[in-house]
């Protein structure tokens, strides 16, 4: 079995006890928090594979905190004393994992937060691999903003070394005179001297 970090909140210590001792023998690294505001505290400090909430207590309740940890994208399961189904329904839609009713049973329990946690493991992949594969709006934009920066340093470095490239013809050519016999004779060296 893996070994997954839970976030038990609830405000019975006897119940963030029992929970928490039960998973700590199974391996797994348990944070207990009694208030809402504590639970979400310590969610952001620790980031959970997964959050095990009780619905009810006081100050803050569980549907208040799962709405926040819902902006967070985070794995939570809801523990209830009561087992109502519009209640069940609105958590489920304020994206809680899974609605359990207290008193749980606790192999129940430990199938629940385990496929909560394999399925929070691969979430947080897919983002990474995500973000590997689709570079951002930013990214794109600099990189393409560098290369047309360096094909136009290399344009401006190929005109100072190469001037032209050759491919322009010279503004004012040379004349060649072509109307005397000397000059004809003089553009062919090989031809023996005139014997006349």
């Amino acid at each position: 079995m893996a070994s997954y970090k839970i976030l038990f909140i609830d405000d019975d210590p006897s119940i963030l006890r029992s929970l928490g001792n039960y998973f700590e023998k199974l391996g797994h690294t348990v944070y207990r928090a009694a208030t809402g505001e504590e639970g979400l505290a310590t969610h952001e400090k620790v980031r959970p594979d997964v959050t095990v909430l009780d619905l009810v207590m006081p100050t803050m309740s569980g549907m208040e905190v799962l709405e926040v940890l819902g902006r967070r994208q985070a794995t939570v399961i809801m523990l209830t004393g009561q087992g109502e189904i519009e209640t069940a329904v609105e958590a489920i839609r304020l994206g809680a994992e899974n609605f359990l009713v207290k008193p749980v049973d606790l192999g129940h329990l430990s199938a629940a937060i385990e496929k909560a946690s394999e399925k929070s493991v691969l979430r947080r992949e897919n983002v990474a691999l995500r973000r590997q594969l689709n570079p951002s709006v930013k990214r794109r934009l600099s990189r393409l903003a560098l290369l047309l920066l360096l094909v136009a340093i290399s344009a401006g470095v190929g005109r100072a070394i190469g001037g032209s490239g050759g491919t322009e013809r010279p503004r004012n050519p040379i004349p060649i005179p072509l109307d005397s016999a000397d000059t004809l004779r003089n553009l062919q060296p090989d031809q023996p001297p005139d014997s006349r």
